[in-house]
């Protein structure tokens, strides 16, 4: 298929991507459309892209893994979406083009193609972040494949909770390298990492991860919230940062009670609002799945100390008193 054709297509399917209703009839063939486009012209099967990359902070995921990812239609339309509608609310306020920073690209960079097929490179920018060089190697033949050269400021392979900012002229850091209840994956070192080094006033992407502590009775459908383990946006990585040195990030531990009756389960449960109006709740991605937590008693009154914690394998640390 012609280099034209092809980007008549990836136009079209962003179009339906960033349409502002949360469902419509055209979304999910978008987003399948949008996957298969990529699938198809570039190979992300080999076994290499299936091997996970260890960071101090986590587990930075292979590449067939990442590319994956965009089938999951809420998923990838509020995270384009998000982007879109922040890359256009700076164009408003800040000098021209908006310059965004993208760290954890994957190797088609999903998120910001749609924007890239909407806007003009002098309305916005890119700065790509990426550890894996598979991934690396694929994201330059998607730019080389639909021209899109002109948008890309740089591309730097490195571990994005590490990489030292060169400067300060960046309007907006999106990242969406998590997992559900902020596991395994290097989300918050990356965010803090970034953040310890620019300005208050750049716009993160995603706003705000709650990550709560919930039980769920046999036979019920809805979790009952518990406590509110972290809220993390703007406020709480500063506050992190403020109380951190020398990328050792520390984070408050909580002491909770949880009465459990039979059959209860404790879990985790995330709820994601990458900016106003598009939200991640349960069960819409697999970043909202319920992570069971696992406990030795299983009924009555329980006493828990629960702390995050950053190492290799990033998550909540759940001690029994």
């Amino acid at each position: 298929m012609k280099k034209t054709e092809l980007k008549e297509r990836l136009s079209q399917y962003s179009i339906d991507i960033l349409n502002l209703e949360n469902f419509h009839d055209k979304l999910a063939p978008a987003i399948m459309g949008y996957a298969d486009l990529l699938f198809e012209e570039f190979d992300v099967n080999g076994s290499a892209g299936r091997e996970h990359i260890q960071t101090l902070n986590g587990n930075a995921i292979g590449t067939f893994w990442a590319a994956n990812c965009i089938r999951e239609i809420f998923r990838t339309q509020r995270f384009s979406r998000a982007l879109y509608s922040s890359v256009l609310g700076a164009i408003g306020k800040n000098r021209r083009p908006i310059h965004v920073l993208y760290a954890g690209t994957g190797p088609f960079a999903a998120l910001a193609l749609p924007i890239m097929m909407m806007l003009k490179p002098e309305d916005v920018q890119f700065t790509f972040l990426e550890i894996n060089p598979e991934s690396i190697e694929i994201l330059e033949q998607v730019i080389d494949l639909f021209d899109l050269h002109a948008y890309v400021k740089n591309i730097h392979q490195c571990d994005a909770s590490l990489w030292d900012v060169p400067s300060s002229g960046i309007d907006i850091v999106i990242s969406e390298t998590m997992s559900r209840a902020l596991i395994a994956e290097p989300q918050v070192a990356i965010m803090l990492n970034l953040a310890s080094q620019l300005p208050k006033e750049v716009v993160f992407l995603p706003e705000e991860i709650k990550v709560s502590l919930c039980k769920l009775t046999r036979g019920s459908r809805e979790p009952e919230r518990i406590a509110e383990l972290i809220n993390f946006n703007k406020e709480s990585i500063y506050s992190i940062i403020e109380n951190s040195s020398m990328r050792n990030w520390n984070f408050n531990d909580q002491n909770i009670q949880a009465n459990l009756s039979e059959g209860d389960q404790l879990y985790f449960m995330t709820e994601i609002r990458i900016n106003d109006g598009n939200i991640l709740n349960l069960n819409d991605s697999s970043l909202n799945l319920l992570e069971k937590i696992k406990v030795n008693r299983k009924q009555g009154v329980i006493n828990l100390n629960i702390k995050y914690a950053l190492d290799k394998r990033p998550g909540f640390r759940v001690i029994e008193k």
